[in-house]
């Protein structure tokens, strides 16, 4: 095996076909081709892969049967150990000394020990009445499966149907579900309209369907009829202070620079303007924690967009994928929402959404930014939307997309274009403050670009007792301050020497909404629960959407 940093160059390039070679034949199978179509990449300590193959198998299907699609996994671990191994027995390790490359069939995931039992038709049925589960009111009408996602060692989310009852089966490792239960739980308790969990087990849990369907779906051809913003924000504040107490829920700019990595070393030209976008989200935020409170005084879903959304006759009736509830910001969630439908509006440019349906997606971007903005602050939800646009930015080489190289240029741009509408909120609110009975704070001026910047976490308040979500406070400021620091975002007049003001954004002109990013956005929405919590680790999950797999045969 050649020697890589962190057996990215090694599970993506042409020496990956040793390694399933190796793993085929060690289980008596003939590789006909295969193909690299998911990467998880953590630069400097670990990637995760998944192919798909055309293998053949001579002892089991005789020498003359045809090659069939598999799916393979691999891991490869430098510098750290594996964690959370659960089932080894089915999985093949090779090591040169330096790196372990561990090498699997799908359904027998080693992270994942239900997989397998839940995979197949003639599996499933048996598990869901093992657990109590009655799917159909038939017994004998068969079970219908579809793997809705796959991510090698993290999850999978799968569907199963018996004539018109459907349930939802989430896969994880095994020590998270109790938690994930917990949340399903408190949250149903306090009202708001998550999936019931109808069993689970070790690792497997199982949800009901939800009514309605995927905003993702409904914005597309509704626009900005598919439900009000208020609504949307109402969902929001529904979510119990009680689970304040919850893990802080670190928001998708905290990890700004690690995604500007796994871009950057994918596609290196793209490294300054990276460079320069994570600085400017940096020093941006930093700025706008010297006139407002930037502690997480919410409780956020975390991972809040269109396809976790379900409405109903322009009514919100279901949330998915609680797995990150907790403390956090309220603009997050928002920015979330609106780097994601910037995303989907962009199918358009694309040809794969029509020109009608491009513009109701960015009519709901307009009209839906506007009264968020009204909520939080407006440049904190356009730097932070910026952040997430970023973070999204590593899909494409992940997933394999066509022109991956292209897209993932594009999605750079936008964030860009994000950061240019803080530029223009900025501005806005400092031609507000300049008027004679203006009391509105101003950022401070940014530090020197050349310098490392960040800003440190907030610990969690105490949580309101009164089951309300806690506010934000403003912090006072004079108004001398505030004329004083007014460049901070929004630019200022030539500085002695010539140049702009230290870490001052580009002008802009335009205030509308930014052009939606290049990246391939699915129009059909995920199943409920089709991504999991981020772990604690920056980069072990990213809000990126995941592919549907199409479902596959039992061998």
């Amino acid at each position: 095996m050649s020697r890589t940093q962190d057996g990215s160059e090694l599970l993506t390039g042409p020496g990956a076909g040793g390694l399933l070679r190796s793993a085929v034949g060690n289980s008596g199978g003939v590789l006909h081709s295969w193909q690299l179509d998911h990467v998880d990449h953590r630069p400097g300590r670990s990637t995760k892969a998944l192919y798909r193959t055309m293998v053949s198998w001579p002892e089991l299907d005789g020498p003359q049967a045809p090659a069939r699609e598999e799916l393979f996994g691999a891991s490869a671990h430098i510098g750290e150990r594996e964690k959370n191994l659960y089932v080894a027995e089915q999985t093949l390790v090779m090591t040169d000394g330096d790196i372990n490359v561990r090498v699997w069939r799908y359904p027998h995931d080693p992270w994942l020990p239900m997989l397998p039992l839940v995979c197949y038709p003639d599996v499933v049925g048996r598990t869901l009445h093992d657990l109590g589960v009655a799917l159909g009111p038939d017994p004998a009408v068969p079970i219908a499966i579809d793997v809705v996602s796959y991510r090698p060692g993290r999850r999978a989310v799968l569907r199963a149907s018996q004539g018109d009852h459907a349930v939802f089966l989430k896969v994880m490792q095994p020590h998270r579900s109790e938690e994930i239960v917990e949340r399903h739980q408190r949250l149903l308790a306090a009202g708001v309209p998550v999936p019931a969990v109808v069993a689970h087990h070790n690792g497997l849990v199982v949800l009901e369907e939800l009514p309605g369907r995927p905003l993702a779906r409904a914005v597309i051809d509704e626009g900005v009829d598919a439900c009000r913003a208020e609504d949307l924000v109402a969902l929001l504040d529904r979510l119990p202070a009680s689970m304040y107490t919850l893990p802080l829920r670190p928001p998708w700019t905290d990890s700004v620079d690690f995604y500007a990595g796994i871009v950057s070393s994918s596609v290196p030209s793209l490294g300054p303007r990276l460079d320069a976008l994570v600085r400017t989200i940096r020093e941006g935020l930093g700025a706008l924690e010297q006139r407002i409170d930037m502690g997480p005084h919410d409780v956020v879903h975390g991972d809040f967009y269109e396809a976790q959304v379900f409405v109903q006759d322009g009514k919100v009736v279901g949330l998915l994928d609680i797995d990150t509830v907790g403390p956090g910001r309220r603009s997050d969630d928002l920015a979330c929402l609106l780097a994601h439908l910037s995303v989907l509006a962009d199918y358009g440019n694309a040809g794969r959404i029509d020109r009608t349906m491009q513009e109701r997606v960015e009519g709901a971007i307009h009209s839906w930014r506007t009264v968020f903005a009204d909520r939080v602050d407006p440049t904190e939800l356009a730097l932070r939307s910026a952040g997430v646009v970023l973070s999204l930015a590593t899909g494409p080489h992940r997933q394999q997309e066509a022109s991956w190289e292209a897209a993932t240029e594009a999605i750079v741009r936008v964030a860009e274009e994000w950061v240019s509408q803080a530029r223009a909120a900025e501005s806005e609110r400092i031609a507000a403050a300049s008027g004679p009975a203006a009391q509105i704070p101003s950022p401070v001026q940014p530090a020197d670009p050349d310098s490392p910047s960040g800003v440190a976490p907030q610990p969690p308040a105490p949580a309101e007792q009164d089951g309300t979500q806690p506010q934000a406070q403003v912090q006072p400021e004079s108004q001398s301050q505030s004329q004083s620091q007014s460049q901070s975002l929004a630019g200022s007049p030539p500085q002695p020497g010539g140049g702009s003001p230290s870490g001052a954004l580009p002008q802009s002109a335009s205030s509308t909404p930014p052009p939606a990013a290049r990246l391939p956005h699915p129009v059909a929405a995920e199943a409920p629960e089709a991504r999991g919590a981020p772990a604690a680790t920056p980069g072990d999950e990213s809000p990126t959407q995941e592919r549907r797999i199409d479902t596959i045969q039992p061998y």
